[in-house]
């Protein structure tokens, strides 16, 4: 019984005619969207018929939670996939009437309730399979309070509504399941995934691994330098830490023990870096699309912007790697590649030109879901005239397949995202949290960044990131923007919180995965990934407090804003790792470092002049600490 209420789904292992029916469902998903982007339908017919077909794929290709593998699918999920077809006919069927009614005004029909009960069970049920009972669980507790919450006493009471209030305002227009979530996940979120998905089968992986080897194969600790790089240029593509954990991971982990790297720092390290993606431009892990949209900042202003806190986290982590292995006497034992940059670069030319585009046309305005399918349409056109990695039909519609496949986690959690939101926009909830943070606001601006933090970071323990991101970013952004921060600083605070929760324990989903492929104990390597990944538990506050570091303000001022944050991450990791010049430190200079690199990245002034004084007598320090103390030499010594 346990399984079945607190587990997801197992996917099944079809055969036959049941897997030939399911892969034709979801490649014709992947042509409706390209045509979708091309021949933009109604927004909520759209988002109907994308609900229908992603539901049958999820009904056809998940079991319930706790039941015995199967490699066939079971009646009553036929039944299910012809249901969810039936809500895409339905609005085929009904869309000039719903369109044109005007809402909580014109009456609905029987039929209407029925089929907005028949979705609220598909949507439950589906989401329940591939995401676990957590976000489902939520949803019902938001359905709930829109029910009942007039009998709650206080400030968190509202008017009683009817059931025709409650279906017009969730099922009936593009507000509640048909929101704007599920519009991004259906429209820029699928075509970029369909795009990562497309560029892997170009052979891109294998290319990016070789291109970061090249450069730092053989530098101090280089397979672990690799690793952060290969995940950072792979995450742009892949957009999901834990795909990027158990792709790149699977080569670089092995690879990374093999060179003298314990298991849980080996497993640590691709997952910070796996993480990293969702930071680094142009992509960033699709999360960029839903925070434009909330926001309302274009979503290439967003990439300009976030490109140097990416340059800071992943300074950090290469930092970390080359005090560890210059303490450990980690060598560059990595066969670096050998062919020329010349040779590489004309090698992988076909990854660098769509990328190239890619960021071309979004930096001049262009509508992300169109730049991405144009790019699709050039890395079609390279891929096909690739001689070594030929782009064929037969992998294109396993790459529409594909995508499609993997999208339906991130369908499914912004549909069901959608409830959540529109529920707080139809109870005026919103306003009602607002009140209460607002309370713990004049108390003071640190616990309330704190507070939004925990919120965050309590989500991400049970929600991918683009949900725990878009919940938060509801509740606790107008909060945040209200009191005077920047609204694009506010949201990359929440970002980075929602995206370090794939890492936190006590669930730390990447962090766990890592350490499977290491064979290393999962909770060592999720409070080891804390540690490695500080920086960026801390540039959140620099987002909010120095919104310099985003580019805005002078030149002057972002360019120092930027050094500080590279040498203090460097101080930081001198301090983490216990490394300072080849000199031995004991625990307390340790800290001291640790702490004047953090406020060398978030100071002002005052704290910055603070922390020089204070670095200076920890450098005196420790050479005397050293001088008298380090008896076994200075490099390539071991911390017990």
């Amino acid at each position: 019984m346990r399984e079945r209420l607190f587990t997801q789904g197992k996917k099944r292992e079809l055969r036959g005619v049941d897997l030939h029916i399911r892969n034709t469902i979801a490649t014709f998903a992947g042509l409706y969207l390209i045509f979708a982007v091309l021949f933009y339908p109604e927004a909520i017919l759209h988002r109907a018929i994308s609900f229908g077909l992603f539901y049958m794929v999820i009904f056809l290709s998940f079991d319930t939670p706790g039941a015995v593998k199967r490699e066939h699918i079971p009646v009553y999920d036929w039944i299910l996939s012809f249901l969810s077809a039936g809500v895409a006919i339905y609005f085929i069927l009904e869309i000039d009437r719903i369109i044109r009614r005007m809402i909580f005004t014109d009456p609905m029909t029987t039929m209407d309730i029925i089929m907005c009960g028949v979705t609220l069970v598909l949507l439950f049920e589906g989401t329940r399979r591939v995401m676990g009972p957590w976000l489902p669980g939520l949803g019902l507790l938001a359905l709930l309070y829109m029910a009942f919450g007039q009998v709650i006493p206080g400030r968190f009471t509202h008017l009683k509504y009817s059931v025709e209030y409650m279906v017009d305002g969730l099922f009936m227009w593009d507000l509640g399941i048909w929101g704007s979530p599920m519009g991004i996940a259906t429209g820029m979120i699928m075509i970029f995934l369909l795009f990562g998905t497309l560029l892997k089968a170009t052979g891109a992986s294998d290319f990016l691994f070789d291109f970061v080897s090249k450069f730092t194969g053989r530098s101090k600790g280089g397979i672990a330098k690799v690793a952060i790089l290969s995940s950072a240029m792979f995450g742009m593509i892949s957009g999901s830490p834990l795909t990027n954990a158990t792709t790149t991971g699977a080569m670089t982990i092995p690879a990374m023990k093999k060179s003298g790297f314990s298991a849980e720092y080996s497993a640590c390290v691709e997952s910070c870096a796996s993480v990293g993606g969702i930071y680094m431009p142009p992509i960033m892990g699709n999360v960029a699309f839903v925070m434009s949209d909330v926001v309302g900042i274009p979503y290439a202003e967003i990439v300009k912007r976030a490109i140097l806190p990416a340059i800071i986290y992943f300074a950090a982590l290469y930092f970390s790697v080359d005090f560890r292995a210059r303490k450990r006497g980690i060598t560059g034992t990595f066969e670096a590649i050998r062919e020329s940059i010349f040779k590489l670069v004309v090698r992988g030319y076909n990854f660098f030109i769509p990328l190239a585009y890619l960021v071309t046309r979004l930096m001049t305005g262009r509508s992300a879901a169109k730049a991405g399918l144009e790019t699709i349409a050039i890395m079609l056109v390279l891929g096909f005239l690739n001689a070594k990695n030929r782009l064929t039909v037969k992998k294109v519609f396993a790459s529409l397949k594909t995508a499609v496949n993997s999208g339906v986690m991130i369908v499914s959690t912004m549909a069901m995202c959608g409830i959540l939101v529109g529920v707080i926009n139809l109870t005026g909830l919103t306003s009602k949290l607002t009140s209460y943070f607002n309370y713990v606001a004049n108390i003071s601006t640190v616990v309330t960044l704190i507070a939004i933090m925990l919120f965050t970071l309590f989500l991400g323990l049970a929600m991918n990131i683009a949900s725990s991101y878009l919940i938060a970013a509801v509740l606790g952004g107008p909060i945040l923007v209200g009191m005077g921060f920047e609204p694009l600083g506010v949201h990359m605070f929440i970002l980075f919180f929602a995206a370090m929760a794939t890492i936190t324990p006590p669930v730390a989903i990447t962090s766990y995965s890592a350490a499977t492929i290491a064979g290393a104990s999962p909770m060592k390597v999720g409070f080891m990934s804390m540690k490695v990944g500080l920086v960026a538990y801390i540039l959140p506050f620099v987002f909010i407090f120095k919104p310099e570091i985003l580019q805005y303000g002078s030149f002057l001022m972002t360019a120092l804003a930027f050094v500080l944050a590279i040498v203090g991450t460097c101080i930081m990791a001198m301090g983490l790792e216990g490394w300072f010049f080849g000199r031995k430190m004991d625990f307390l200079t340790r800290m001291v470092l640790t702490g004047c690199g953090i406020a060398i990245v978030v100071g002002n002034l005052q704290i910055l002049l603070s922390a020089a004084v204070i670095l200076i007598l920890a450098v005196v320090y420790i050479f005397v600490f050293d001088k008298v103390k380090n008896k076994k030499g200075r490099i390539g010594y071991e911390e017990k």
